[in-house]
This record gives structure tokens, sequence and C-alpha cells, in this order.
């Protein structure tokens, strides 16, 4: 049965865009042909009242993603950072999103996901993309917990990274948020106490196949003719509810005031008499009921009044303001309920002030109809002696759209600037988010001093970009949020966030599951119950003859009770046939062509970049004979090699044996150089490898190239085969090679 929750949403306003500009100047209509618009709206689910889930945190930590036919190509984070407008190209595109806290198990940290494909043609496009709850969420039902029965327990629920402990002072209101690790399908429950008659009892249940944005209720049946010892005097059943939405209560983000060519966060700096025009342009959801303009220095300005509303004053009094050069513009978009108003500051209102040694201000007080109020100072220095440098040093945002690696899962790449070039012990501190210790990392000693060797007025020292330095921190936990800011002598900037990666756990590593393939029960694969999950053979093709070349084995292994055997050999009788090589791959084998086989690689992937692959291998080569080197690969005599190597890629990789000729357009074998391959390693074994009847560890270093910077890895390609020119159908009969334990390592 399936049961209702009531969730709440927040809606970003910086996602929705503005509306159709009257004024033609400032009008960007983006009339490129072949070229659209896209504005985009933003929902997450959730009951996001709690403090744990306040919609501006939510709001700061979202990634969004807009990915088309070739990869990613917008990269944000934080709503307030995703343009009003996006320029597209018309065709088909995925946006995707992510926010809160993506933590193993809690009971208030919950992360939220949001896919949603999209179309662009000519003119605008609007996107809606509706982030639900990732988690698996665990709760009790306070009416089946008999206290009279229970004297006391716990209830410890668990994945194979984390668990939670409900407790007689929780359950009553507590819900678990899980997040599942790849390999992890199932939860635990074990409750333990003790009963009436004060005797302990234990009771373990599995809760299988579970599902995100699924809730499992435990509720508790008890059958007190049964010994408490056990476990038999109590029993769980579970309740299966998909978390759905019924109602979505949008909250808006309060108005917005932006600059237009500018950044209101810095002065604007000019000499008396050579001030051109400045732009501020407001965005608002529903109306606009208040629009105050305030400054101490009205007179100086022109003004009538050191406060007025510019939406309630007289004519008399908004003709006075116009008279001094203060402009408002207003228009309203029933349609996309957005007000957008442009302030113009006109350059017969800033050149009538005087050159001072300290600064205007005007501060501009936006109040929408839902009775969000946005505050915005706007300073302006005239003359240098005015200039104040506020920030010696400044923060980039650590998710770069051209370096899609600069946050890793155990390291992060950090971007500054030196502006003010005495500033001194410049660099950028940072800590996991809600602790409280700092750890500093200084600039580089280059950046410093280039930033001391400038001689810059203090007005040149505001308007430059400042010397750039980036820091690399290290140690850091994957899948966890850190905050950092730029520091200077006693200046600490505003925060800024990032999370780290997380941590691929590759399914079925350690090859213990092996089952008999349920489309073909001739077929041996890795994996239970009969299905293909993540790792595949050649054993659909070879089986048609049947003979297996990827095993299970006992031979030898490094833990638990079996490692792979991967073993080349001719398949085929009478010399009618082929070489065949032991593989192991992960992918999915689709179909055989006669006596060629079709493969995809790859597997869907997390996102994260490992620097190595580790994986435990022993590898004994044969030479080829006759039936080994019929592709042209390898003479007769020639000692075979195996093979093993990674790849992160935007793409399956399709393989197709019967195009084997680089030459021709068909041609379709692996190719580390192609434009959807972004990381690539590879072990080639050339000799023995490993002691006799064991397994060596081996750590294959990823190399990164430079599509990986500004693309995502979509899919992890793991292959390993006993026979390197299998492809070909060269290799050595029974070259053997045992494999083992495979893991991704992050540094």
């Amino acid at each position: 049965m399936k049961k209702i929750f009531k969730l709440f949403g927040i809606a970003a306003g910086c996602l929705m865009g503005g509306m159709a500009l009257q004024s033609c100047a400032l009008d960007d209509p983006f009339k490129s042909e072949g070229e659209g618009q896209l504005r985009m709206k933003l929902v997450i689910n959730s009951d996001v009242t709690r403090a744990e889930n306040d919609p501006a945190d939510l709001s700061a930590n979202c990634v969004v993603y807009i990915s088309g036919e070739k990869g990613l190509l917008h990269k944000y984070q934080g709503l307030e950072n995703v343009p009003e407008q996006i320029t597209l190209k018309s065709g088909h595109y995925v946006a995707e999103a992510w926010t809160g806290d993506s933590v193993t198990a809690s009971f208030d940290k919950k992360f939220f996901r949001g896919y949603q494909p999209f179309d662009v043609a000519a003119g605008m496009n609007q996107v809606v993309v509706n982030c639900k709850i990732a988690n698996v969420v665990v709760s009790i039902n306070p009416d089946k917990v008999d206290l009279d029965l229970l004297k006391d327990f716990n209830v410890k629920v668990e994945n194979t990274r984390g668990s939670l402990d409900f407790t007689p002072e929780n359950y009553s209101y507590a819900k678990g948020y899980f997040m599942m690790p790849n390999a992890d399908t199932d939860i635990k429950v074990t409750i333990t106490g003790t009963n009436s008659e004060g005797k302990s009892f234990s009771r373990e249940e599995t809760i299988q196949n579970v599902e995100r944005a699924h809730e499992y209720v435990l509720n508790f049946e008890y059958h007190p003719e049964f010994e408490a010892e056990g476990g038999s005097f109590v029993t769980i059943v579970v309740d299966d509810s998909e978390i759905l939405v019924e109602d979505e209560v949008e909250i808006f983000s309060i108005p917005s005031i932006k600059g237009v060519g500018f950044e209101l966060d810095r002065q604007i700096i000019g000499n008396a008499g050579a001030f051109s025009d400045k732009i501020l342009k407001v965005n608002a959801f529903g109306g606009i009921r208040n629009f105050v303009v305030s400054s101490a220095d009205y007179a100086a300005f022109g003004l009538p009044a050191e406060s007025i509303d510019m939406k309630l004053c007289t004519s008399d009094v908004l003709d006075e303001i116009r008279e001094a050069g203060l402009l408002r513009d207003e228009s309203h978009d029933a349609d996309k309920n957005m007000t957008l108003s442009y302030v113009t500051l006109t350059k017969a209102l800033l050149n009538n002030l005087a050159e001072r040694d300290n600064e205007y201000e005007l501060i501009f007080s936006v109040t929408d109809t839902y009775g969000k109020t946005r505050n915005q100072s706007v300073r302006i220095a005239v003359g240098e002696g005015a200039v104040v440098i506020e920030d010696p040093v400044t923060i980039e945002d650590a998710i770069d759209p051209q370096n899609m690696m600069a946050i890793g899962s155990r390291s992060a790449t950090l971007r500054g600037a030196i502006v003010d070039g005495e500033a001194l012990n410049a660099g950028i501190r940072y800590r996991e988010s809600g602790t409280s210790e700092w750890t500093f990392l200084p600039a580089s000693e280059s950046a410093v001093q280039a930033a001391s060797g400038r001689r810059l007025t203090p007005a040149q020292a505001v308007r430059s970009a400042g010397v750039a330095f980036t820091v690399k921190a290290t140690g850091l936990k994957p899948g966890t949020r850190y905050e950092y800011q730029a520091v200077a002598d006693e200046f600490a900037s505003e925060s800024k966030y990032f999370t780290t990666e997380g941590i691929f756990v590759i399914p079925n590593a350690s090859m213990e599951e092996w089952s008999n393939y349920s489309a073909n029960s001739k077929v041996l694969l890795p994996g239970a119950g009969g299905e293909r999950t993540f790792w595949d053979s050649g054993n659909h093709g070879s089986a048609t003859m049947s003979v297996t070349l990827t095993q299970g084995s006992t031979d030898m292994l490094h833990s638990g009770s079996q490692s792979a055997k991967l073993r080349s050999q001719f398949v085929g009788l009478f010399g009618a046939g082929k070489f065949a090589a032991g593989n192991l791959f992960a992918g999915e084998y689709y179909k055989t062509n006669g006596t060629n086989g079709e493969i995809y690689f790859g597997r869907e992937y997390d996102s994260s970049h490992p620097s190595k692959l580790k994986v435990h291998v022993n590898y004994r080569p044969q030479v080829a004979d006759k039936n080994g080197c019929k592709g042209g690969k390898l003479k007769q005599g020639d000692l075979d090699m195996g093979q093993i190597y990674v790849a992160l890629t935007t793409e399956k990789v399709h393989i197709d044996t019967r195009y084997t000729d680089p030459s021709k357009p068909e041609f379709s074998l692996f190719k580390a150089d192609a434009p959807t391959v972004l990381a690539y390693g590879d072990k080639i074994f050339k000799e023995n490898f490993g002691p006799d009847g064991q397994l060596q560890e081996i750590e294959i270093p990823i190399e990164y190239n430079d599509r990986a910077r500004t693309n995502k890895p979509l899919y992890l390609v793991i292959v390993c085969t006993a026979s390197y020119y299998g492809d070909y159908f060269d290799g050595g009969e029974g070259s053997t090679m045992y494999v083992d334990d495979f893991e991704l390592i992050y540094e």
C-alpha cells in the first residue's frame, strides 16, 4: 500500500529567471539562429522547515549540472550562481541537481537528487527540476511498541557503512536517513533488550532490495508464548511505502538586486565629473510592495529626504527624485509571477558629488508582496582618498566549471587572489562544516612576491582581480561538506562551501558471487541470482561450444573463498573455430554474431575521481601455437601477454570483434584516446607475474586527460584479459590470470 507524505518544497527565484524586458537598450534578445534561452526552476521536495534542512542551506549547497549529447556543458554550485537565463543550441539536454548532506546514516541529514531531460528550441524555454529525497528512510511505528512487554530495548539499523540506534528515548519520532553504498541493497535490523520477565532477547531481520525515496516502517509483533532467548519473542514486520509528494509549498527567494556590469559588493570608483550611468536590476516574485531609497548623504545626491519609498511617495516627490537623476522603471510578467525593475543612477546624479576622503552611500530596501525584503548598499568613492581596500584577499568558488577535478574524495584545490600587496599571511583556511578547528594553507611564495611587487593605487588595487593562487587541501573525508575562507592578517572573507566526492565501491569486487545466467543456464557469470549486475565475461560466446573461460576458483585467492580465474584457449573442433581469451570486464556481453562477440564496456558510475585501481593478480602466459596466431598479431612460438586496464568515460564503449581493422570506419575496439575517454590506466603482463600459487598486489595509476577537466565521468570500465590480443583471436593456449579484490584508491 502506498502512503502519501505531505512534504514541502523550495522554488529558487534565481533559477526562474526574469521576464521580458521593456528597455531595448538593456534587453539581450539572443537572436542567434538555432539557439534558445533556458530559464530554470528548481523544486526541492522535503520537509525543509526543520533547522537541519533550512532553505538557505539547501540553496547554497545545491549543485546543478546541464549536460548535452557531448557531455557536461555547465556546472554551478549554489542557486544564486545559476544565471537567470542560459543560452543553449537547439537540441536535447539533461538537467541534474543535488543538494543536502550525503551522509551514510543520520537522523537529520538528508540528500536530494533531481533529474530532468528537456529539449531546447529557438526562443525562451523553461525546465522544472524536481529534487526528491534520495535516502532510504527507516522508522518505527510507535503504535506497535508495547513498553509493558519491552522493558528495555535497542534497535540497530545498519548498512555496510553506517548504523543508527533507535532507543526508548527516540523511537516515537526519529527517522533514519541512509545513503546506500553502491554495493549495498539490504538494510539489517537488530533488536535487543529484555522482556517483561527480565529475560534478554535478540532478533535480527534483513530488509532486502531497499530503494531510495522509500520509507521502511518497522512494526513489532509479540509472541509471549515463546522463550525470549533466540528472538522468537518478537518479530518485525516491515511496511514499505514510497515517499510521494502530495503538496508543494513554494518558498520564494527574497528579491534580488544586482549591478548591471559591476559588482554591488564593491565601491563604484571614479573621479569627480567623470562618472557614467550605473544601472541596478531588481527581480522579485509577485509584486513590489515597497521600494525605499535612503541616504545620510541625501542632500549631496539632491534627494528631498533622507528616506523615500518610491512606491508610495507622491508624484511631486517622484518628480524631485527624477530631477536629481535617480530613475526607476518597473514591469510585471503575470505568467511568471515576476516583477522586474531597473534603477538608474545617472551620470548627472553621480557627477554632482564632490570629491572627498570618505565614501557616499545609497541604501535600497525592496519588499515584495510576500513580505520578503532585500537591503542593498551602493557605495560610491569620488577620488582616490575614498577608496577602501576591504578585502585584501578574495575567494573563488571551489567548484570550477573549467576543472571538474578540483574537488575530489579526499582533496580539494581551492582558489583565491591577493588584492592588497601589503597583506600579510595570505592564504585559505578550511574546516569540516559544523566544526571549530581551522586548517590554514598559505598562498604560494610566488603569488605573495608577485602581489607585493605590484605598484597600484588603492583604486587600481580594488579594480584589479588580484594575484591568483591555489592551495590544495588533503586528507579530507569523502562525501563531507567543508567550509573555507580567504584570510590575511586579522581579515577573513565570507565563507564558501564544497562537498567532497564520494567513494565508489566496486560491486562483487572480491569475486565471491557466481551463478548461472538465467537466460542461458550454460553461461557462468560473476554475479548472484542469475543476473548480470556489474561484471560480465566472454562466457556467453564460448558457451555455444560448452566452454567456460572465466569462473570462480579456490586455487589461489587473496581474501574470501574465491577469486576469478581467466583461462584462454582455442574454442572449436578439428581446427575449425577461434582462439578465445579468458576475460572479465565491467559491462555487458550484448550478443554473439557468428563467432564474434558484441560487448558494451562500462557500468554506471558516481563521477568520482580515483587515482589508482588496486587488484591482486597472478598471471602465467603460454606460447602461441598455430591456432593462436591467425589474427596476425602473434607468431607461432611468441609468448602471450595479459592486460588489466581501467578507464572513466562519458559513454559506454561499444566493442565488436568483427571490426578489428583501425583503418576502417566500422572499427569498434577500445581506444584509450577516444573522445569519450576521460581517464585511463593499464598494466601489461609480459611474463609470469606473482609467486607460484599466490596473488600479488598491484596498483594501476589512473591518468586523466584534458577532457576530464570539463566533463564528468559517467561510466567505469575495468577489463582483464589473459591474452592481450584476444580481440584479434591471438594468444597462447592455457594462458591463465587470477584476479581478486578490486579497489579504487582515492588520494
